[in-house]
């Protein structure tokens, strides 16, 4: 054998080596590079619990003086239906899609997702039935714990006491165990204080009464006193109404039995025609904006749920709610993913409900709004910038628009495209970048910068829904949703 033969041969055998694992610790360097950047990003976009309101009340912000807006998924189960495992794992899902808040009754009394009896995992949440005075201590210790890590994510929990339900059905909702013989008045305002004694220090909370219920007549004094019970001990939590989604209790403030609790007008709007006269949606909100609550939608748009019309089937209505709502003065919207066959807040199969066509998009109006000074949005429906193309105000095809008090900042949703015709010159500014942002794929398209004076029509590039977005050039903003 040649004395240099097996040298040779070593260095041929073990050079691939070499570079397999120069390889491999390049992949792991990249690894942990991009691990490091994901944790400086959590840390970055992290909630300093707990919320209040700004100073003008039109918005949440956060201790830091973040602005908070609510991006709300109702998972109404979600503290009784899944394992702790499983709940992590929803709000890991629901967070990487944008959404920042969850719906979510502390007990809940639903068959479809409670059990018959109610409990979690067996446990019940009160030692004997019906009977409100009787808490069990290891479901609440369960409650505890989901909520310290939904704020631990980041997550702003709605959080309903006591979820009267549907009068009519016994199976959705406490009310008939409210009014049984186990239970009384009494009862209930121990455990309204009960709640109030335990949770007064948990930070990431916002109470929520009512729930698909006006909370009268025989429930009122009941419903009264949990809140009552639980303001005994917590007095800084804010606090919504969730009552009937009908003309003159879709909102908070709407139901005067409990409207003097409500610190956030919340808009439940589960089908646009039960508003009646105030329908369109955007027409109620804009009657609500600026009357000294800050407004949000609280629970809208169940994607493929009953009756299966417009407002849970059509894409296109859920999108325009959503636009029009944060447009028309709203500091958060709200969506329930769904398929034909499958409820998300019923929780049984949530997992492929996390890639519907609503989430998706849901997530491309996170992204447009965070990608601007939201929370400076002050709704417009002057002529002043909009001189033409506007649509009839009250019709659904009308262009929702908003613009920030430095004219920085302007946005229009056109919900069937058209051509909208704008002064520029009452932009006040030397120059305007514009934009079309499409809500169904959350691409962005650069119009161009136009000297800001004269007559200019926009129109998008198809009869579809378009959000036309208008900057400072002199900002040098990004595309919108970036």
């Amino acid at each position: 054998m040649h004395p240099n033969h097996s040298t040779m041969s070593a260095s041929k055998i073990f050079a691939p080596y070499a570079i397999i694992r120069s390889f491999l610790r390049c992949i792991v360097l990249l690894f942990l590079l991009q691990l490091q950047t994901s944790l400086r990003a959590d840390a970055q976009s992290s909630v300093s619990f707990p919320l209040r309101l700004s100073a003008n009340k039109k918005y949440l912000s956060d201790q830091k003086n973040k602005p908070f807006l609510i991006k709300e998924i109702s998972a109404w189960g979600l503290i009784q239906a899944l394992s702790v495992t499983d709940e992590a794992a929803f709000i890991d899902s629901v967070k990487r899609r944008g959404f920042n808040t969850l719906l979510v009754s502390i007990i809940s009394f639903d068959t479809r997702f409670a059990g018959n009896p109610p409990n979690w995992q067996g446990i019940p949440p009160f030692k004997t039935q019906w009977d409100f005075s009787t808490y069990n201590a290891a479901y609440f210790n369960h409650a505890d714990r989901f909520l310290r890590m939904a704020k631990a994510k980041g997550m702003l929990v709605l959080l309903v006491p006591c979820y009267l339900g549907y009068k009519g059905d016994r199976n959705q909702g406490w009310w008939g165990q409210l009014l049984s013989p186990n239970n009384n008045v009494a009862k209930s305002r121990t455990y309204g204080q009960f709640l109030g004694k335990r949770y007064k220090d948990f930070t990431n909370i916002i109470w929520v009464a009512g729930g698909d219920n006006k909370g009268d007549s025989a429930l009122y004094s009941h419903m009264d006193n949990i809140i009552k019970g639980i303001k005994e001990w917590d007095k800084h939590h804010l606090w919504t109404g969730h009552f009937e989604s009908a003309q003159g209790t879709n909102w908070s403030s709407g139901n005067k039995l409990y409207s003097k609790y409500m610190d956030l007008d919340g808009l439940y709007d589960f089908t646009e025609s039960a508003l009646g006269k105030d329908a369109p949606q955007y027409k109620t909100e804009l009657g609500h904006y600026g009357k000294g609550k800050m407004i949000f939608q609280l629970d809208q748009s169940y994607e493929h749920d009953i009756p299966h019309g417009e407002d849970n089937e059509n894409p296109q209505w859920i999108r325009r709610k959503n636009y029009d709502g944060l447009l028309s003065g709203c500091a958060g919207t709200s969506f329930c993913p769904g398929q034909k066959d499958n409820r998300e807040y019923v929780l049984t199969n949530w997992q492929p409900l996390m890639n519907t066509e609503g989430m998706a998009q849901m997530l491309n109006c996170f992204k447009v709004f965070g990608s601007r000074r939201w929370q400076g949005l002050i709704p417009d429906t002057s002529k002043r910038i909009i001189t033409d193309g506007r649509g009839k105000f009250g019709t659904i095809d009308y262009v929702c628009a908003a613009q920030t008090v430095s004219h920085s900042i302007f946005m229009a949703y056109l919900p069937v495209g058209g051509v909208l015709t704008l002064n520029l010159k009452a932009f006040n500014i030397k120059k305007i970048k514009a934009w079309w942002y499409d809500p169904r794929n959350g691409k962005a398209w650069l119009i161009g910068k136009f000297e800001a004076r004269g007559i200019k029509k926009f129109s998008p590039q198809t009869s579809e829904d378009w959000l036309l977005v208008i900057d400072n050039a002199a900002l040098n903003l990004p595309a919108p949703g970036k």
